[in-house]
């Protein structure tokens, strides 16, 4: 990522076009933040700092707080560095999905979590418990998560049993 794909980036705007579109408020919330994050690390800022003051006006500070600490934790274990879309981009990278997903379904099942964020970090365990309360963060906002837990459904006839005369 080039420093000047950055302008305006902690803005409402950018908020509102982060991401493709279908997301839920939460998901674009927490995928805005993903980028924030490693846009401050692009510009060689402290991004904990920077979010905390950023994030915490646009959207609260209790959220704030909760996605620094889960980003704090990935960072201190990383297995490779992460991949993330500069934050106007309408893309979603598969690092940045995990890392959603994974928030979204931990509350339901930390093992699925687990499995989700364990190519990116060395212990998910500790990584998934803060992507839990990250997720109860949201969820005390009124931008809770949707778990997408489920493959889409494909509609099929029932089969008949076949009668042999």
């Amino acid at each position: 990522m080039r420093p000047d794909h950055f302008t305006d980036l902690f803005s409402d705007a950018a908020l509102d076009r982060c991401g493709p579109a279908g997301l839920a408020e939460g998901e674009r919330v927490l995928l805005w933040m993903l980028r924030q994050w490693a846009a401050a690390r692009v510009l060689r800022e402290e991004p904990g700092a920077r979010l905390s003051k950023t994030a915490g006006a646009l959207i609260s500070p209790r959220l704030a707080s909760a996605f620094i600490l889960m980003m704090s934790a990935i960072e201190g274990q990383v297995r490779r560095p992460l991949r993330f879309s500069t934050p106007g981009c309408r893309g979603y990278v598969d690092d940045e999905q995990r890392l959603i997903v994974a928030c979204g379904v931990s509350p339901a099942s930390l093992e699925m979590a687990d499995r989700l964020i364990e190519g990116l970090v060395i212990a998910p365990e500790a990584v998934t418990l803060m992507a839990r309360y990250l997720n109860a963060a949201l969820a005390q906002e009124g931008m809770a998560l949707p778990m997408r837990l489920d493959e889409p459904v494909i509609a099929v006839a029932p089969l008949r049993p076949r009668t042999l005369h």
